[in-house]
């Protein structure tokens, strides 16, 4: 797929990796209507999907989180990116009244193309993702030959305590489309 621009020239198509979680409801529901909610109000496509892990809350109290990763293709900048998943989750009821709350639905730009980027709001690659194994392994089922900040992907993830990842028998990918 390729998007049309204003003047009729294609605009590639940019691969970047978001992660999804949520602790709070109808938690595989959310992360169902939150990835159709990208694909149907922007340019982003869903390519693939993870599987979904389950987790104890961390850095808080709270119910355990479902957490996946997709892959999506997109024309938007970071930014915009970043836009678009902030009013997503504001839609979805999230209410950034603290850092570590419980939460119907989080979206994080994980990895954008092969860049490096930093701004007062967004840094790309996200700057947990190397310290957090349920997005490590997650993307690692989709993307296994990954590099992030100069090493393999899996590398990071064998330096990681164990915190009892749990693979959920559900799946993202069931009725979406």
């Amino acid at each position: 797929m390729r998007l049309i621009c204003r003047g009729g020239h294609p605009m590639p198509l940019k691969k970047a990796y978001l992660g999804l979680g949520s602790n709070l409801g109808d938690r595989l529901g959310q992360m169902r209507a939150a990835l159709e909610l990208l694909e149907l109000q922007y340019p982003i496509r869903i390519v693939c999907v993870s599987p979904i892990y389950e987790n104890r809350a961390i850095g808080m109290q709270g119910d355990d989180f479902l957490n996946a990763v997709a892959e999506i293709a997109t024309d938007l900048d970071p930014q915009d990116l970043l836009d678009a998943c902030l009013f997503v989750e504001s839609s979805m009821g999230r209410k950034r009244l603290a850092e570590w709350t419980s939460r119907p639905i989080d979206l994080d730009i994980l990895l954008y193309e092969n860049i490096e980027f930093k701004t007062e709001r967004l840094t790309v690659p996200h700057s947990q993702l190397t310290k957090r194994d349920f997005v490590i392994q997650p993307l690692l089922d989709i993307a296994p030959g990954l590099f992030v900040n100069g090493r393999l992907l899996c590398d990071w993830l064998k330096e990681l305590p164990e915190i009892g990842l749990r693979e959920y028998p559900k799946s993202l990918s069931e009725d979406l489309n």
